[in-house]
């Protein structure tokens, strides 16, 4: 077999390997294989950065992750009543496939029980204590016209009988919990002849199991994509010019690690993978600190609804949230740290500078008080054996209709900086001694 033939039978064996664990009807309810946490019998969690079994599939390190794997009998429908959270944001996603999103509700689009009020509108109340909604789940695909409070989340059709949803929270206010202070939402089982079954009753009916599979590359693909023809192992994909570009999928994200004749031929039709938000898109980037012992990244922050301090207005925004973080490879999928909007210090024009580096070579002005954010670098590079390498995702999360220069706009490669212009992150490898240089406050 040639090195290219064995490189795409790898590929095809990790595609499959990211698919979910096995799930069908012989998974005995309650089915977790992997010791996962659990909030309930229903539901997965919480999924979080400071759990090991949980760190993966690149999650941000302000927001929390709740799953449920379910088969809902024929002519039956999940009823989920929630609370909404004191937080930044919260949705409701579908997922197929590999963690393929098809689906989702964010709160914006819930609407409130009579009585209550949506805190996430803008204008709306954030702390009034009437807050809640009632959510269906159905087993079928979106039609043309949705329904009101209404999740499709349709069976993997990849073969296993399972329905695949999360619940997210992101950025809860200051002194609340993960759940922003509102507990999970609650489940119940309508089936088709009117008979309504909660608590285990209900998961039973559902068959409801926490056989969640790892996010990962397996370590084998991955390695033949570092060691791609042509391109050096001790840096390949980054570059001696640090750059962000939106990810519209695995395999074109895999195509950085090849030529660049392959690159340019490689297809960017959208896919989203390991459990992505559908309400966010994602930017990504791989440093590696042979080209410079610290990484300087410089752009525009969007405006965003500050909440973090329990602000009892819900503001308007350009997008509901912005974060950065350090990332893993593709072989591990862990994320060690983020910075979210709030917790950059911003320019006049509301620019702002990140600065990465191993902890050991954090500049004296990588501080807030000089203007400058620090985003510490994993010491264990990209988890796989490159302790110098690592990757950069930034989320760009439901954007204002007029607002045109986020990464949603991005609709083929190679255009970021002409869509995105100074809101796009732009990086540069300095030295430690130069940054500090410029000073505090800091001056580019």
């Amino acid at each position: 077999m040639s090195a290219r033939a064995r490189i795409t039978s790898l590929l095809a064996a990790a595609l499959l390997a990211l698919a979910p664990a096995a799930a069908s009807a012989a998974v005995p309810t309650g089915y977790n294989p992997d010791g996962l946490p659990v909030a309930s019998c229903f539901w997965t969690g919480p999924f979080t950065t400071d759990n090991p079994k949980t760190n993966q599939g690149f999650p941000g390190s302000e927001i929390t992750y709740w799953g449920a794997k379910f088969a809902t009998p024929p002519g039956a429908r999940v009823i989920l009543h929630g609370e909404y959270a004191h937080a930044r944001f919260q949705s409701l996603a579908a997922y197929i496939d590999n963690g393929t999103g098809t689906n989702s509700l964010p709160d914006y689009r819930t609407r409130p029980d009579p009585g209550s009020v949506n805190p996430f509108i803008e204008g709306h109340r954030r702390d009034l204590p009437n807050r809640s909604y009632t959510v269906t789940v159905r087993g079928t695909a979106v039609p043309a016209h949705p329904a009101p409070n209404t999740l499709y989340a349709i069976p993997d059709p990849a073969g296993d009988s399972y329905q695949d949803i999360l619940y997210r929270v992101y950025v809860p206010d200051r002194g609340r919990n993960r759940l922003g202070g509102e507990p999970l939402p609650t489940p119940e089982l309508r089936l088709a002849d009117g008979t309504v079954l909660r608590g285990q009753a209900m998961c039973d009916a559902l068959n409801a199991n926490h056989a969640y599979a790892s996010q990962n590359l397996p370590l084998p693909a991955y390695n033949s994509y570092v060691n791609w023809p042509g391109k050096d192992p001790a840096t390949n994909p980054a570059r001696p010019h640090f750059s962000f570009e939106k990810f519209f999928s695995l395999a074109y994200s895999l195509s950085f690690y090849k030529t660049a004749a392959e690159h340019a031929a490689a297809d960017p039709t959208p896919v989203g993978t390991f459990y992505n938000n559908p309400d966010a898109r994602y930017m990504t980037g791989t440093y590696s600190f042979r080209y410079g012992p610290l990484l300087a990244i410089r752009g525009r922050l969007p405006t965003v609804p500050r909440t973090h301090a329990g602000e009892k207005i819900m503001r308007a925004g350009q997008l509901r949230e912005w974060d950065m973080c350090v990332e893993e490879s593709l072989a591990a999928t862990r994320t060690h740290g983020c910075l979210y909007d709030e917790q950059l210090p911003l320019g006049p024009a509301r620019q702002y500078v990140i600065v990465v580096g191993k902890a050991n070579r954090r500049p004296a002005n990588a501080t807030w008080r000089c203007g400058v954010a620090w985003l510490p670098a994993d010491p264990a590079g990209d988890g796989a054996g490159r302790p110098g390498i690592g990757t950069l995702i930034s989320r760009n999360v439901t954007p204002d209709p007029d607002f045109t220069r986020s990464s949603w706009s991005i609709t083929e490669p190679n255009t970021a900086g002409q869509v995105m212009g100074n809101y796009l992150p732009r990086g540069t490898y300095i030295g430690r001694q130069a940054f500090e240089a410029k000073g505090c406050p800091f001056h580019w």
